[in-house]
């Protein structure tokens, strides 16, 4: 039987850091110390592959203006000529400066594991890295932070002070809900004109609707990053342990000493990968399994580097 969101009961301890009453000191020591984890010199290499993995660079608006021998014909703007009664042509400027957009999981199913490398830790720090390597390349950052709702969004801006601000959200953005709809972080790439780089991070504990993402990855590259802890994966032989969903609240009692017990929640973690790829697959995304046990930095280098080598980058 699969126990998907379901882990060793902890009455978990008041963060000062969550809800409401969110203590600015705390927050801003989280931050110092997930700047210091994403400082310049340790994601020069991230920045490159991520350079070269992103989407091609697109053309922008410049201005409109009348025809000339040797214009395009394909830019010619027909309504204004109509209008004008001589033939206008739309001039285009190649758009150097791209988007990234951050669409993280901040559920309740995100907080398992060991403290400081939870799903949740994870998914900050990879976002952090991220974020740091557009906005290095002189490319625009934005995020959505999700539950089943959206419970922040920063538009997408470049500069330093745009990595500041998504660093303190990552840090210090409670979440209203402990459910999960990764879609409903979809509104903010319905107002994107250019084609962006998307990065999704979550734990795909849930089934994602494939054609709402389909209809995304037509217009935008998406990368979707899949947190494990590796307790969903395999369970240590025990005794009776206490289990609660995360999410619903739901608890359980199962014999870990039990072999057949392991070996079907095995089986079951199994299972979510070729869910996790086939769902990849239906909906035209590439997808990257990071273990929470690992330091994100190195995975995203391998992974972008071998994105940026299949697109004939550096």
């Amino acid at each position: 039987m699969p126990f998907p969101r379901i882990w060793p009961f902890r009455r978990p301890k008041p963060d000062p850091d969550d809800g409401p009453g969110v203590d600015a000191a705390s927050i801003v020591r989280k931050a110092r110390r997930l700047r210091f984890r994403v400082r310049r010199g340790a994601v020069a290499d991230l920045a490159g592959a991520y350079v070269g993995a992103r989407p091609g660079t697109g053309l922008a608006f410049a201005e409109l203006r009348p025809y000339e021998p040797g214009d395009d014909v394909r830019h010619m703007d027909w309504n204004v000529t109509a209008r004008q009664g001589r033939p206008y042509v739309r001039r285009f400027a190649e758009e150097r400066a791209l988007t990234l957009w951050l669409i993280v999981d901040i559920s309740a199913s995100l907080r398992f594991g060991p403290e400081g490398m939870t799903k949740a830790d994870r998914a900050v720090q990879s976002a952090a890295l991220l974020a740091t390597a557009a906005i290095q390349s002189g490319d625009r950052a934005g995020l959505s932070l999700v539950s089943d709702r959206v419970e922040a969004e920063l538009p997408p801006e470049a500069g330093p002070r745009q990595l500041a601000r998504l660093v303190r959200a990552l840090v210090a953005t409670p979440s209203r809900s402990k459910l999960t709809a990764l879609s409903s972080g979809l509104r903010g790439l319905a107002r994107s004109r250019h084609r962006a780089l998307v990065v999704v991070l979550s734990d795909f504990l849930t089934v994602e609707p494939a054609p709402a993402w389909k209809a995304v990855a037509r217009r935008h590259d998406v990368v979707a990053v899949r947190l494990i802890e590796p307790r969903e994966e395999a369970l240590p032989p025990s005794g009776l342990v206490d289990l609660v969903d995360a999410e619903s609240g739901t608890r359980r009692t199962v014999d870990l000493g039990s072999r057949r017990v392991r070996d079907r929640y095995a089986r079951a973690a199994e299972e979510r990968t070729g869910e996790f790829r086939r769902w990849c697959a239906s909906a035209g995304v590439s997808g990257l399994d990071l273990s929470t046990a690992d330091d994100p930095l190195s995975p995203l280098i391998r992974f972008f580097t071998a994105r940026a080598r299949r697109r004939g980058g550096p």
